[in-house]
């Protein structure tokens, strides 16, 4: 929510076309159906959403390590052939 209002007061022209919208509601308690309908601020919400999501990002783990065949082996610099190569995390 404060991401949301510090947005509109960063641009004035989306503010106050979101203020029309609201204000064209007839009531002061709106429904949820009364809130849907309104297309801008569905927008809003989206795109501050999109800009400042709730969780920034997540943290995975590996169930095991990836193992990628090879096509034909390869000798490393010590000398042992491989035949696929393992990636562990």
């Amino acid at each position: 929510m404060a991401w949301a209002l510090y947005s509109l007061t960063q641009n004035k022209q989306v503010q106050t076309k979101l203020r029309q919208e609201v204000s064209d509601v007839s009531t002061d308690n709106p429904t949820i159906d009364d809130l849907n309908g309104l297309p801008y601020l569905d927008a809003v919400v989206r795109e501050t959403l999109r800009l400042y999501p709730p969780v920034s990002g997540s943290m995975r783990a590996a169930n095991k390590d990836d193992c990628i065949p090879l096509s034909k082996p390869f000798t490393d610099r010590k000398g042992i052939a491989h035949n696929e190569i393992r990636l562990a995390f």
